[in-house]
């Protein structure tokens, strides 16, 4: 664990780079330090920050110590690779029904909300199509139109039934589920509550690029928040501010499949069983960070006009901003209806720096 942070010189911004998201602290004068803990966890690194002080409180003591333990608890009872998980039981159970834990089985509830909202962009079952990917790349040659079929037949949300008192049931013996794509967002928003159960209203947490912000920074100010531009990670392509509110970006820039030196998105489209090609990067605001991870996934895979229409039907406190690129490299960037609430352009960064946080 690493703890406290160094002083921010005039001007010097000092980025948190995620997946697509760049968390901007500006100072035109001197303060004190945020106070920061970090540790690895769900295969990346998860940062909370709350304002100084807080640390040394009894409630902020605590508030940390529950973090950390229910953040451990949710990275190995929803990883797909453990084999003590409840994600593992699910999957090497047979068709009579698993018991597993309340939040999983919660997630797995949402989950299917969102499968059925996105029309099937978004699946945890995708599992099957996954692997194959990963073993196509390993050994370097691509999955051919029988094995794309095969696994497709093994993946849809109809597989799975949710039971009574945490009780599921897959349908499909074939059928395998993967938490990846919710299971850090659920996990921000638990730290999130936690938090404000402790009655700290003051927070930022950043977990491998699933951020969720509370109240204000250590400033008083809304947090802000940069989008990374796809074609150049060092540059943003817009800056969003939020109080208790989450933030997601997903894409197909960042992680690859690569064969025969070809590069693949990582994001699997269920209907077309191939990387998905079209969208470069989608960022998705709203209330809950499960919710911005699950639809930031759904919306690299919809058309950018079906993308729209769904995020448009949410509240005005869900916002998205979809992202392609054209045959010159150009960008070209396709925000929802309520996005221009949370927007501040890239001319924020040449404010007032003591407002950019």
């Amino acid at each position: 664990m690493r703890k406290g942070g160094a002083p921010i010189s005039v001007y010097l911004a000092f980025l948190l780079i995620g997946a697509g998201l760049i968390v901007f602290f500006l100072m035109k004068e001197p303060r004190t330090d945020k106070y920061r803990e970090t540790q690895m966890l769900m295969g990346t690194v998860i940062h909370i920050d709350v304002c100084p002080g807080v640390q040394d409180t009894e409630k902020g003591k605590l508030a940390y110590k529950a973090a950390w333990e229910r953040l451990e608890d949710i990275a190995w009872r929803m990883n797909v690779l453990d084999e003590r998980s409840d994600v593992s039981k699910i999957n090497h159970s047979d068709l009579d029904p698993v018991l597993i834990g309340a939040d999983t089985y919660k997630v797995l509830k949402q989950s299917m909300y969102y499968y059925k909202i996105t029309k099937g962009a978004f699946d945890i079952t995708v599992w099957p199509l996954i692997s194959l990917w990963q073993r196509s790349e390993k050994n370097n040659r691509f999955p051919t139109e029988d094995e794309i079929q095969n696994a497709q037949k093994m993946i849809g949300m109809d597989n799975i039934r949710l039971l009574a008192d945490n009780l599921v049931r897959r349908l499909n013996p074939e059928t395998q589920i993967d938490l990846g794509g919710v299971a850090k967002g659920y996990a921000v928003d638990e730290v999130a509550r936690i938090f404000r159960e402790h009655e700290i209203s003051n927070f930022f947490i950043d977990a491998g690029g699933d951020v969720y912000v509370g109240g204000t920074n250590c400033s008083g100010n809304l947090w802000r928040i940069g989008i990374r531009d796809p074609r150049d990670p060092s540059k943003i392509i817009d800056i969003v501010e939020l109080t208790d509110s989450a933030v997601a970006t997903s894409g197909n820039y960042e992680k690859f499949y690569t064969i025969k030196n070809e590069q693949l998105s990582h994001i699997i489209d269920p209907s077309s069983g191939y990387p998905q090609k079209d969208v470069v990067s989608a960022t998705v605001i709203a209330p809950s960070a499960i919710e911005a991870d699950a639809l930031a996934t759904a919306l690299c895979i919809l058309s950018v006009e079906s993308g729209i229409q769904l995020m448009d039907t949410r509240t005005k406190n869900h916002a998205s901003l979809i992202v392609v690129k054209d045959r010159s490299d150009q960008i070209k960037k396709f925000p929802n209806k309520s996005y221009a609430r949370f927007s501040r352009g890239i001319d924020a960064l040449h404010e007032d720096p003591r407002s950019v946080h």
